[in-house]
């Protein structure tokens, strides 16, 4: 019997029982990814450095290894994708960037609204000397965009490959939900819990608009870089 003719409906769509192995690949390496970032952080607890910087320095490389880096290198190995395929291309770069930079905006505006609440106005970011504010702000620059690299250009699209839009939108924005759960707390003092939630729910459904008609997560990561600058410029002037 051929199990690669057996179909599964997942959200109405049929699923071949090969494309239901790579969804569970898909999903499965990346709960991988996340087990051993928490496993290193709280049971392995490895030497760390003493300063604040050099924590957030580890913290954001054990991420990007095991988020990032360990899902791509299976998903070319085993499934056969390419770079450009997750989208790490120079393909349609600019609308990227350009679409990314509008959507981000709305982040920037809704923290600059909130920027009177303690947990802003009295961010790390503002507190630091200029250079040690300069690697804080390297280290969430390089979570930031990892974010968009594991969450649209692996999760996303890898998914809609084998599982189309609706499911592959559903993980991307489950994923992206539990990424921002701390700027979900930042923001619910001033916006109130279910504003702040739909916030970041739009940034991510639309993010995954502009990520499948541009084939490209670069440009996103790029904008959410300029994100973090921009906030950090405002942070220290308020």
């Amino acid at each position: 019997m051929n199990t690669d003719l057996t179909t599964i409906k997942i959200l109405g769509r049929s699923v071949a029982q090969k494309n239901l192995n790579a969804i569970s690949g898909i999903l499965g390496i990346y709960a991988l990814g996340i087990f051993l970032t928490w496993y290193i952080a709280t049971i392995l607890q490895p030497p760390m450095p003493e300063s604040m910087l050099g924590r957030a320095a580890f913290n954001a490389i054990v991420q990007t290894i095991c988020v990032i880096l360990i899902p791509y290198i299976w998903a070319i190995r085993r499934l056969g994708f390419t770079l450009g395929d997750l989208g790490l291309s120079t393909s349609r770069l600019l609308p990227s960037v350009l679409f990314g930079c509008i959507l981000y905006s709305l982040a920037l505006a809704a923290f600059i609204h909130c920027s009177a609440d303690p947990l802003i106005s009295n961010h790390v970011l503002g507190k630091l000397e200029l250079t040690d504010a300069l690697g804080m702000l390297s280290s969430m620059s390089i979570i930031a965009a990892g974010t968009d690299f594991a969450t649209r250009g692996f999760i996303l699209l890898a998914l809609v490959r084998y599982a189309g839009i609706p499911f592959a939108v559903f993980f991307q924005n489950l994923s992206w939900y539990i990424g921002h759960i701390p700027e979900i707390n930042l923001l619910s003092n001033c916006l109130g819990i279910w504003n702040a939630v739909a916030l970041t729910l739009t940034l991510g459904i639309l993010g995954d608009v502009i990520a499948l008609k541009t084939r490209n997560v670069v440009g996103l990561a790029i904008a959410h870089v300029m994100l973090n600058i921009a906030l950090m410029i405002y942070i220290r002037n308020l």
